[in-house]
Parts: structure tokens; sequence; C-alpha cells
């Protein structure tokens, strides 16, 4: 349902969402392939330390935990009340929970607006309005966080932790996103699946998100935007930079999105467009440059010029970064226009047959060290705006010493504000080398046009 903008109550009591001190689970099943049991299960299992409580008609114990007939019967405080039973009991729950006082309500539950059950689903929504209790949902799997080691819905991990916040309609494309973090190292600060999203709107989790110490930049997947207003105002309100990736433009796409999550796209996609770009966001138009770009602007500083350096050992990562520069309207200068004396300065780390164009290749012979200088001497250069390192894979390459290399690079530079990302092109000793990077606060990718997209959306969020 449609709001003008962000309602400060829900923004306050979304805490209560993602951190909340007691759970109850209504629906948690006694078996294993039960969501309900499955909420508990993974709540245990990646160490939620608040108390959880298993609703179960039918039961006394879930798990080795004490069930209740209903909400009603919980003696303590409820901060979030995670709904997982059929569509026709929803509404019972609901008016439980707000006798409960429950401050958040969170419904997994699918069957309501998808399939053509719109009165149902907006007579829970109003009435959840009416009280103050902020809906998430329905139709969702989950929320979490890792550094509160909150994992509440039928998802088998939690992400790495790190600055991005993952907002998101589509359950699948949340998990494939947490399943990333894990195998890449993106990291997360939190996730929450939106589903129907019939009453807590993007907006809000984007003001809550402002909020946030963990989150450095917002990831928002939307397949249906009802309440365009507030999400512009609360957007432009955010002082952290925001990626959207907006699905359902094409004609069967559109389709998709409401049977999916009963998503409307009436306007064409250019109208998403012009929202987007309103609201100060960065579009992304494939699922991996939204997570590519995510990465880079929760990592790394915006670019704030256009001088940026390419230092490789390879020429063909290079020449493949120059292509893609250009085709994306912001090519590289040579080094003698970036600085005259910066060329002369990282000679001293490159054989005679090294270029020190721009790409500068110091040669697939390039050591540690040679690395190393180069980086210095690239990133102190008052006129260098940002750094590029790419690196593969030679039979005299340490490739995890050049990672380490540049994250001691990165830290000792890091109060020059300068974006540093790097490429990794090769097999498993740069898969490593990528997540060590990420982990020690550099954006890195496995192919120069990921780190290309990165480096251009940076120096967007510095324009916008």
């Amino acid at each position: 349902m449609r709001i003008e903008e962000a309602r400060s109550y829900v923004v306050e009591k979304l805490k209560y969402a993602l951190n909340p001190r007691s759970i109850a689970v209504v629906g948690a099943s006694r078996y294993p392939a039960k969501v309900g049991n499955k909420v508990v299960y993974e709540l245990q299992k990646w160490g939620y330390k608040g108390t959880i409580y298993p609703v179960n008609p039918r039961a006394e114990t879930v798990l080795g935990l004490k069930a209740y007939h209903t909400l009603r019967d919980i003696e303590g405080e409820v901060d979030l009340v995670f709904v997982a039973v059929p569509a026709h009991l929803v509404f019972s729950i609901v008016r439980d929970a707000v006798h409960i006082k429950a401050k958040v309500l969170v419904v997994a539950t699918s069957a309501f607006k998808e399939i053509g059950r719109g009165d149902l689903q907006n007579e829970i929504t109003s009435y959840c309005r009416k009280h103050e209790l902020p809906l998430i949902g329905p139709n969702l799997v989950g929320l979490g966080s890792p550094y509160e080691h909150f994992n509440c819905g039928f998802i088998p991990y939690l992400p790495v932790p790190g600055p991005v916040a993952m907002i998101s309609q589509s359950g699948a494309n949340l998990l494939a996103a947490l399943g990333t973090s894990q195998e890449d190292h993106l990291g997360m600060s939190f996730f929450v699946g939106l589903g129907n999203k019939a009453d807590v709107d993007f907006s809000e989790f984007v003001e809550y998100a402002e909020k946030d110490p963990h989150t450095k930049c917002l990831a928002i997947y939307i397949e249906g935007l009802d309440s365009p207003e507030a999400f512009v105002k609360a957007c432009r309100k955010a002082s952290k930079p925001i990626v959207v990736i907006k699905v359902g433009g094409s004609a069967i796409g559109a389709k998709a999105a409401f049977a999916h999550t009963a998503s409307e796209n009436p306007e064409a996609d250019t109208y998403y467009d012009d929202i987007i770009k309103e609201a100060g966001a960065i579009r992304a138009g494939t699922w991996q440059e939204f997570l590519d770009v995510s990465l880079a602007l929760g990592l790394e500083p915006p670019l704030r010029g256009d001088n940026v350096v390419l230092i490789t050992n390879g020429g063909g990562a290079g020449l493949l970064s120059c292509d893609h520069f250009e085709r994306l309207g912001m090519p590289l200068s040579e080094l003698k226009d970036i600085s005259p004396l910066l060329a002369q300065k990282i000679r001293a780390y490159m054989p005679m047959f090294g270029s020190p164009l721009n790409p500068v290749d110091i040669s697939g012979t390039a050591s540690v060290i040679q690395y190393r200088g180069a980086f210095q001497q690239a990133l102190r250069d008052p006129k260098v705006d940002g750094l590029l390192g790419a690196i593969c894979p030679t039979a005299v390459t340490d490739v995890l010493g050049v990672a380490r290399a540049a994250a001691e690079v990165r830290a000792a530079t890091k109060g020059l504000n300068k974006p540093f990302l790097m490429i990794c092109q090769g097999g498993a000793e740069c898969r490593e080398a990528i997540r060590y990077l990420r982990d020690h606060g550099i954006a890195a990718y496995p192919t120069a046009e990921q780190a290309v997209n990165a480096m251009v959306a940076l120096r967007k969020a510095s324009s916008d």
C-alpha cells in the first residue's frame, strides 16, 4: 500500500527487525522439512543471543525450546513476530501480535496479492497501520545481520560482515547475493527480503540504514515501486550511496513481477530511469554490475576526478580496461598528461622494457616490491584521483604477496581518500587474493570490465 513519505514510527521500530531482543516464531514446527522448524534452527545455528519463543498449538517443545500454543501465552516481551502459517490464519496472528504489543511483524507466508488476494493483504495492512505495527512482507524469505549473528528466515547462511545493506523484493536473488557473500566475500551489514512490500517500504529501510553504523552503501532490488515520492525523498536525504536494480521492464517481465511479488509496473522503463536519477541513486543494468558497484561504493571513497592510473603486469588487462573506460565515456589519460614526473618515479619500479604510459605495464616479471613501489608513487601523487591495479599470475608472480602489498599501501594512504581497486585475473590464487583484498577494504574483481564499471560508478557517486 502506498505511503507519501517514510513514517517515523516504522523507521524507529526497524531496529527490532534486525536486532530484536526476543522473537516469537509462529508456525514453529517439530519437523525439519517445515519452514517454521528451519527458522528456529537457523536462529540457533548462527548464534542468535536473544530469546526464542516457538509458537505451535500442538507442541510442548521445538528444538529443545519450550513451545507456546498462542502468542498470548508468552509471558515475556516480544520484539519480533515471525509468521510462517497458511494465509487464512495470518490475520488472527496479526491481532494477537497487536494484543501482546509486539514491535515488528514479519510475514513469510505467500498466497496474498500475488495470487489475486489483494483485499485480504490490504485488510491486514490497514489493521497493522492503524495499530502502528510495522509489517514486513508478506511472501518473503527472511532478514538478518551478520553483526548480530541474526539469521531469521528459511535462509541457509549469513553473509560475511561488511558495508553493504541488501534490500530485495526477490528472495531468490537475495539468497544468491548471500551465497556470493559467503564465497567471494561481498560483505553485508544487514539484509532483508520485502516480498510483496504490503506495508514497510523501501524508503523506510533507506532511512533506517542511514542510522546503521555498519552500513556504508545500500543495494536495492526493486520489482515494483508503488511509493515513488517516498523513495525519492528518503534517498535524497541519505548521505550514503545507493545502488538500484529495477526489473520487470519488459512486457513479459512485468507479468512475471506481478505473479512473483504482486508488483505493478504500469509505467515505461524510462520512467524508473528518471525516478532513480531524481533520487540520486545509481542504476545498475545487470545483476553482476549491481553487486560489483555496491561493493565498490561500500568500500571505497568517491572518485573526485577523472585522473585514474592503471598499473598492471599484463598488457591484456590494461587494454581491456582502456577500451571499457572509453566505452563508458571516461577515457584514460596518458601518465605524462596527468602528472609529468610520475612516469619517471614509477620507472624505478619496472624493467627497461616496461611501459610507463597509462596503463603502466610493469611487466610479467614484476615482484611484490615493484608493485608496492608503483602503487605508492601513484597514490601519493596529488594529480592522481584514483588507482586501478591489475595482476595476472605468471610463473614468477606472487599473487597473494601483491595483494598483501596492496593492502599495506591502502592502509598507509587511506587518509588521501582516493579509491584503489584491483583486478585479479586468473584461477584459485586470484580468487584467494580477491577475498583477501575485500577483507582488507579494497574492492577487487576477477575481470577488467567489472573493475572499470565500479570505478566509473565511483565517479558518478562524487558528482551526484
